[in-house]
């Protein structure tokens, strides 16, 4: 009876971490900004939050490494490392790559250690001057679960949509609207993408002056497995220092259904030196949640 007692606490976190898990964005300057991805700007991590976002972007070129430990005692040995990239060609054309590689501890019932490897492609095209979409397939494998199965392969894909246009009442002003479908087949039932998940959101750049610009974005998404389903909603904002230095905020909360209510806050902070990016953000929830005291950091290069 112990044992089994036993079994059921280590699964519970598992089952807690999971739900939320993937909801947790590879690139750290999503998750300073709260999660809100679906329609901010684009970046190396692009094609886990809005691939159409690339063909937007003036730059021809972006690649990053992102590093994530959780920090509380139950997840401490989790880690995620993540590889992000885009390649814009003929002006209206984009490749947009993505790759997570996720770490599990050791525990007692599973003699080798647990993971997940996940990798994402996507292909943009520019519509107009102010529409683009893009299309995404996916590949997960999780190995040496709980299940007894050693590996478990799923399958996904998306589609997204980005509208960006001015604000005529603000001088070079712009609204990005972001709108994004997802259709899954989990690599593990509490450890993959909802089978059906959809997002919309909406963020507005404002220049102050030539310097200074904030940014703000929100995001609501749903998502559904078989027997849950989920509801979050994010908000960050952002201001840069003539595009060298950045500060960020974010809120999130990821409603489970018929369980609970998961929030969070999120601070950050980033700066760009020729080529170069850096970018880290830090989580605060609750104790029992795996976002709590976790710091992320991305590395990246841009052209």
């Amino acid at each position: 009876m112990r044992k089994i007692l036993l079994l059921v606490l280590l699964l519970s976190p598992f089952r807690l971490f999971s739900q939320s898990f993937y909801e947790y964005t590879p690139d750290a300057r999503i998750t300073a900004m709260g999660g809100a991805a679906v329609a901010t700007h684009a970046d190396a991590f692009a094609t886990f939050g809005n691939a159409a976002s690339v063909l937007m972007d003036s730059r021809i070129t972006q690649f990053a490494f992102s590093y994530v430990n959780f920090a509380e005692e139950i997840y401490r040995k989790y880690s995620i490392l993540s590889l992000g990239g885009y390649v814009r060609f003929l002006q209206k054309h984009a490749l947009i790559l993505g790759a997570r590689f996720t770490i599990e501890p050791h525990t007692t019932y599973s003699y080798k250690r647990s993971g997940i490897q996940h990798f994402e492609l996507s292909y943009g095209n520019r519509l107009s001057q102010q529409l683009s979409i893009a299309t995404t397939v996916r590949y997960s494998r999780s190995y040496r679960h709980f299940a007894g199965r050693n590996n478990i392969n799923g399958y996904g894909a998306d589609v997204s949509l980005f509208l960006s246009l001015p604000v005529n009442i603000l001088e070079n002003a712009m609204v990005n609207i972001g709108g994004k479908l997802s259709f899954d087949k989990p690599s593990y039932l509490y450890y993959g993408y909802y089978n059906f998940s959809s997002a919309v959101g909406m963020s507005l750049s404002m220049p102050i002056t030539d310097e200074h610009i904030v940014d703000i974005a929100t995001e609501v998404k749903y998502g559904a497995l078989k027997n849950e389903d989920i509801v979050a909603c994010k908000l960050g904002v952002e201001y840069s220092l003539m595009q060298l230095l950045f500060f960020r905020i974010g809120s999130s909360a990821l409603r489970v259904v018929n369980l609970q209510t998961i929030p969070y806050m999120s601070i950050g902070t980033g700066f760009r030196f020729f080529h170069l990016q850096f970018d880290i953000s830090y989580l605060v929830g609750r104790k029992e949640s795996p976002f709590h005291k976790a710091v992320q950091v991305n590395f990246g290069v841009e052209f």
